[in-house]
């Protein structure tokens, strides 16, 4: 059971550093809940709290840089919430198609951990949106490799046992189909292709959105450089890393 491929398309070496919140007035840079960095009406710049006096060219600057970030982390936020409620729908769906509601119920606090776990990471109320500090290519690892392990767990586990208790009353019932022998194996199996199927009607939109991230991410982490340069301060609160160039 595959979630279409987040960053596809290669690897991203642009790295989070620090957690941010996008709200329609003001952006904040966080490091551990704490905020960091604000700009206002991608306007104001506050450093810890100080309002720091910019020039006209540096208050250019601010507004382009807010502007990229107000630009691109709503949507990359959405494309992972996307990704995890075309999932779980889905999933939910199958679920219910073939245990029934009654005996999916206990399946669906599974996922309620499950999506716990993708809100920490991501999370969105409304127009404020928040993404945690993370290497980009983990996004992809995250959605490809660790949710679906997790997934997959969770799903053939509680559906064997499932159906197993189906069959087990389905054998005791004398109004029951005699004979009635539920294939556990065959049934997880189709729940794992029907999944991916119906994740395959989105997950081209969500990839072909997401593969031009890293580009716009690397011109993104050039324009916090030249704010760095014009503003010293904001080296100390470095939101966008390009791992490849930190490591030659």
């Amino acid at each position: 059971m595959i979630f279409p491929s987040v960053l596809a398309a290669g690897e991203c070496h642009i790295q989070l550093k620090m957690g941010l919140l996008i709200a329609p007035d003001h952006i904040r840079i966080m490091e551990r809940g704490r905020t960091q960095v604000q700009i206002n009406n991608d306007s104001q710049l506050f450093i810890r709290g100080d309002l720091i006096t910019l020039t006209d060219q540096e208050q250019f600057m601010v507004k382009e840089f807010s502007r990229g970030l107000r630009k691109e982390l709503p949507e990359i936020v959405t494309i992972a919430m996307d990704s995890m409620e075309l999932g779980f729908d889905a999933l939910d769906k199958i679920v219910k198609g073939i245990a029934g509601t009654d005996a999916a119920m206990g399946i669906e606090e599974h996922f309620g951990e499950l999506k716990y776990g993708v809100l920490k990471k991501f999370a969105r109320n409304g127009e404020n949106f928040y993404i945690a500090p993370q290497a980009l290519n983990e996004l992809d690892d995250f959605f490809t490799e660790e949710l679906i392990a997790q997934v997959n767990t969770v799903v053939t586990d509680s559906l064997k046992i499932m159906l197993s208790a189906m069959g087990e009353t389905l054998r005791q019932n004398e109004f029951g189909l005699e004979g009635q022998n539920l294939d556990v194996g065959e049934r997880v199996d189709l729940l794992s292709k029907e999944v991916e199927k119906s994740l395959k009607l989105n997950g081209d939109r969500i990839a072909e959105k997401a593969r031009a991230f890293c580009e716009r991410f690397e011109q993104l982490d050039k324009t916090e450089a030249r704010l760095q340069n014009q503003i010293p301060l904001l080296r100390n609160y470095d939101i966008l890393s390009n791992q490849l160039e930190n490591n030659n």
